[in-house]
């Protein structure tokens, strides 16, 4: 029971509830808190990186969303292929795909010679919608776009998957 009680304490310590000071005076308790306390230290630093990440991959994914696509058609069709394109390459293996060695949507969106939207970024609010769809495509994928459609272009580069509005969408 005393054991169980200390891991309670020190996981509610971490989390920032309670303020443990007491040492214990079992050296094997005290050994076991502290690798205890050590694990959940990484593993919360492991969650909150993830949190963060995800978070900042879907603002990026809702940008290229909006500033590449967002206007050209009334159904979105042509924005929510932007970002099934963008999502493709995010998932893909192809290490041309990823030039500043980011295998994230940062990296896909800030690679060399891609998404030249990326300067208007960040310089006006979006609307909701965006992100509606950014979150969505990122958590529920795109079931319905191919996960080889990584081509977006106004030219062809592929074989064609969908074009609208001039705007070509391609198997790579």
């Amino acid at each position: 029971m005393k054991r169980i009680l200390l891991v309670v304490a020190l996981f509610l310590m971490l989390w920032g509830s309670v303020s443990v000071s007491a040492k214990s005076s079992d050296p094997e308790l005290e050994k076991l808190a502290q690798a205890i306390a050590k694990k959940h230290k990484a593993m919360r630093a492991k969650i909150i990186a993830a949190w963060e990440l995800e978070k900042e991959s879907i603002n990026l994914l809702a940008e290229v969303i909006y500033w590449e696509n967002w206007h050209t058609d009334a159904d979105k069709r042509a924005a929510y292929l932007t970002g099934a394109v963008v999502m493709n390459r995010v998932r893909r293996d192809d290490a041309w795909l990823h030039l500043n060695g980011e295998k994230t949507v940062k990296g896909v969106l800030y690679a060399k010679g891609q998404y030249s939207t990326t300067k208007f970024f960040f310089t006006k609010e979006l609307p909701e919608e965006c992100y509606e769809m950014a979150r969505d495509i990122y958590e529920n994928g795109t079931p319905d776009v191919p996960k080889d459609v990584i081509f977006q272009a106004t030219f062809k580069q592929g074989k064609l998957f969908e074009k609208i509005n001039g705007e070509w969408f391609c198997y790579g």
